[in-house]
């Protein structure tokens, strides 16, 4: 949605929650999509607080884009992602426990989540398949089984017996 409003110049709105849980509704004009240190973030020309903003996707709640469109600000250009880049996500189906349950909430929205045993909590999330997220993925330990697709069930598993080998 946010790759989509950057390339047709599309406002986006959305309730985002700061680093102190305060809760605010907010209007951006969308430039970039970084990635960093595990998490995605949207920069853009934030319209509520009238400057250039950085918003950590996961603390972002009922994104949507607006009908209006916008002229991109002369500033701006060099905050424009290169016009080839496209992050490569993986639906992923995994069984969590409900001990990080939250952790999940926040990087991936309660909508991520649905009930499938009183052990295990089902999660589908959009995932790239790389190291980074891997390690993350793995600091879980028992907590989470992933269940497909299994060719990454198969890339996970061959890193985690990466790690096991270091012990041998």
């Amino acid at each position: 949605m946010c790759q989509e409003a950057i390339r047709h110049s599309r406002r986006l709105t959305f309730d985002y929650i700061d680093k102190n849980g305060t809760s605010t509704k907010r209007t951006v004009e969308p430039y970039q999509l970084h990635f960093s240190e595990s998490s995605w973030y949207l920069i853009g020309f934030c319209l509520t607080r009238a400057g250039y903003r950085t918003f950590k996707l996961s603390r972002t709640d009922h994104l949507a884009p607006d009908k209006q469109t916008f002229v991109p600000r002369d500033d701006a250009m060099d905050r424009k992602p290169a016009e080839d880049f496209t992050p490569q996500l993986v639906e992923v189906q995994a069984l969590i426990s409900p001990a990080i349950r939250d952790q999940f909430i926040e990087r991936y929205g309660r909508s991520s989540l649905t009930p499938h045993s009183a052990e295990w909590l089902s999660a589908t999330i959009r995932i790239p398949q790389s190291q980074i997220v891997f390690r993350h993925l793995a600091g879980f330990g028992k907590e989470i089984k992933l269940v497909a697709p299994a060719a990454y069930v198969a890339d996970f598993q061959r890193y985690i017996a990466e790690i096991m080998n270091h012990y041998r």
